[in-house]
């Protein structure tokens, strides 16, 4: 046994008595069931940092040469990695008394690395003092010209490397591995494909002037926040005590796929949402409307502070739009002077109650207790769970530098698949957050290509039909916590067991009832083709091996949908902006410019007006595209009036009475009207 299978092995039973020791992992399964090396599952699910290489270069490989590569990968990379295996194909037997058999042209020795993220994206490599002499002869022998002197801030002067290619810039690892094949194993290749797989977070937008630092785009708009939630708790003349200012926002947890860019001539594409709780307080109102009211007043308190000390550009105070009896709720939308839009909201914890006890009303008919069920959600979806959520998320963001690109990534990965409307941010982020708290049988992620990569696979072994989702964000959940989970898991499943209402259950220490993030969203439907788009990408990932190109993983398949409305590239980059009123007690001199994005308006409009009666699917990223799957309840049936939609007679074969169907036709020529000019074509499979 060599010293680095025996580090490999040590790593292995390290892993194993991580694994029992957490409370979320189904032991048994992962010691004994799961197959880490099966079907090259190391290669694509263990960290995805390989190399092939084959030709004459590569014959004659043995137990030495991999020793040898072992050695030049340890020196070379050094803390940048935190195991290295090599894996040396093993010779078919021969006779004793004839030659071993050589290695073929096509044969090819892989070296697994396991990446330490702390370092595995440093450009620069500090080597020994130029006082060692003899260490100084060896590292400039090893690294050739790339070898220099260099002071550091501390005042030494230590021989050194520094990657400035530009690759190195975002993926310095595989400049250095490069090198060291260059150098020492004579191995050259002009394309990164066959030797070391193609970076995924390249396809990630980047606004950071560093590349190493991950959360560096979204820094600037934490820090404004900060200053933001000083400036409000500083000001003077409000009725009540401010008792907590809280971050509700993918923006302020790091991950929203697209960084706030701070920008003066920006216009508000997504406001960054945080919420502002006074003091309680006697005088509160027990009214839904009065206390709505009272939160304008409160609001327009708080808009004149900042205007008065100048900290706000500009602001402006309005109602979002409610589609049913409810009240509308205020919300105070801030410019600060670097051009970050926040959208300041107040919770108030009696609404909650208010909201119950009218559930309780013997009076409320059943129509308006599903309103109310869904509105006492929604309130706690948005002021409750919301910031508990953001706030756990910042904080593992923080605790492992891959998780905001992992989610973001995956994000990504959903809208390029027209699943955005489907599935919430939230449950994406729990989704991610699992690979890195419940790594096992492995250790949490170090290459963003390896998160992504065992994500997608967690998803598509997932059989959300008989296992919940649990994941522990604040290393929070004991036995008896899950074993209630589970529970209420079960109990749901026999309340509903055909799974209109929740099809995916995902808990959290946070969220114990589970359905917080999964209420009515994905559908039964949605979800299986979630599993199946990520059961899919699985299988490319483990067929293509290191040849993987990235991008196809985000590529969408059309053919499955019974339309698509194909949208103008102009119109899916459309950067024109509409100014919204104040309301009638704004104090907002100058309205803010919202960003309209013409096919997000588009797609809600079409949900509004027969979103039951078709399934749309659409992707909010890059909208180019509007899919929709016509509702089998819109299929023939007898006659009935009123039914919602424009429809037609139809006779079956062999029945003497006409049945009646939607009009598809019908329906996607008033789909065309409505769009106009956005739309460039519209494929249907009638």
């Amino acid at each position: 046994m060599s010293s680095w299978s025996y580090k490999r092995l040590q790593h292995e039973a390290q892993n194993s008595l991580e694994a029992l020791d957490d409370p979320l992992v189904d032991k048994f399964r992962v010691l004994f069931i799961s197959r880490v090396e099966a079907d090259g599952a190391r290669v694509c699910l263990k960290e995805h940092e390989m190399f092939a290489a084959g030709g004459e270069s590569m014959l004659n490989w043995t137990a030495d040469c991999a020793d040898k590569v072992h050695a030049r990968f340890t020196y070379g990379l050094g803390d940048r990695t935190t195991l290295i295996c090599p894996h040396v194909p093993s010779r078919a037997s021969w006779q004793v008394s004839s030659a071993p058999p050589l290695l073929g042209a096509d044969s090819y020795v892989t070296v697994g690395l396991l990446l330490n993220p702390e370092n595995s994206r440093r450009t620069v490599d500090r080597g020994p003092p130029v006082d060692n002499n003899k260490a100084s002869a060896l590292f400039r022998e090893f690294w050739g010209d790339r070898a220099e002197l260099r002071r550091f801030k501390d005042g030494t002067i230590s021989e050194s490397v520094v990657w400035t290619e530009p690759d190195a810039k975002r993926a310095p690892l595989n400049v250095i591995i490069r090198h060291i094949l260059e150098r020492h194993f004579d191995i050259h290749e002009s394309s990164d494909g066959d030797i070391i797989p193609k970076a995924i977070d390249n396809l990630l937008p980047q606004q950071g002037s560093t590349q190493t630092d991950l959360l560096g785009p979204f820094t600037s708009t934490r820090n404004t926040y900060e200053a933001l939630s000083k400036s409000i708790r500083d000001l003077e003349n409000l009725p009540l005590q401010i008792r907590q200012i809280s971050a509700a926002s993918p923006a302020l947890r790091f991950s929203s796929i697209t960084p706030p860019i701070a920008n003066k001539q920006s216009s508000l594409e997504w406001p960054v949402e945080i919420q502002i709780q006074f003091e309680g307080s006697t005088l509160w109102p027990q009214d839904l409307v009065a206390v709505q009211r009272t939160k304008i007043a409160f609001l327009q308190k708080v808009a004149e502070g900042l205007e008065r000390g100048g900290w706000a550009s500009t602001v402006a105070l309005a109602l979002d739009t409610s589609k049913g009896k409810l009240p509308e709720e205020p919300f105070l939308d801030v410019a600060t002077q670097d051009g970050i839009i926040f959208r300041l909201r107040i919770y108030h914890e009696y609404e909650l109650r208010i909201f119950e006890q009218a559930l309780r009303g013997q009076a409320a008919s059943a129509a308006s207790r599903e309103e109310l069920a869904l509105a006492i959600l929604e309130h706690k979806r948005r002021y409750i769970q919301g910031p508990a959520h953001t706030q756990a998320v910042f904080a593992l963001s923080t605790k492992f530098s891959l998780l905001s690109p992992t989610i973001r990534l995956l994000k990504k990965w959903r809208d390029a698949h027209l699943l955005s409307s489907h599935l919430r941010d939230e449950l994406i982020e729990i989704l991610a957050i699992r690979t890195f708290q419940h790594p096992a049988p492995w250790q949490p992620p170090g290459s963003l290509n390896s998160a992504f990569f065992r994500t997608l696979a967690f998803i598509a072994s997932w059989d959300w039909h008989l296992d919940p989702l649990i994941v522990d964000l604040n290393s929070g959940l004991r036995e008896p916590d899950i074993e209630g989970i589970s529970t209420a898991f079960q109990a749901r499943r026999k309340l509903d067991p055909g799974m209109h209402r929740v099809a995916m259950f995902a808990a959290s220490d946070i969220d114990r009832d589970g359905i917080v993030w999964t209420d009515r969203r994905p559908a039964k439907v949605i979800a299986s083709r979630f599993t199946k788009l990520a059961a899919a990408a699985t299988a490319m990932i483990k067929e293509s091996g290191l040849g993987l190109a990235p991008d196809l993983l985000f590529l969408p398949s059309l053919a499955e949908y019974d339309f698509v409305v194909h949208l103008r590239h102009e119109v899916s980059e459309a950067k024109s902006t509409k100014s919204f009123k104040n309301i009638e007690m704004g104090t907002a001199k100058n309205p803010l410019k919202v960003l309209l994005k013409p096919a997000q308006e588009f797609f809600d409009e079409l949900e509004d007006l027969y979103g039951d009666h078709i399934v749309f699917f659409h992707n909010q990223s890059a909208a180019t595209a509007i899919a929709g799957l016509w509702n089998p309840t819109t299929g023939p049936r007898n006659w009935k009036i009123d039914l919602g939609y424009n429809a037609i007679p139809m006779y079956e074969v062999g029945s003497v009475e006409p049945h009646l169907m939607i009009n598809k036709l019908a329906v996607l020529h008033d789909i065309a009207r409505l769009g106009g000019d956005m739309i460039a074509k519209i494929d249907h499979n009638l």
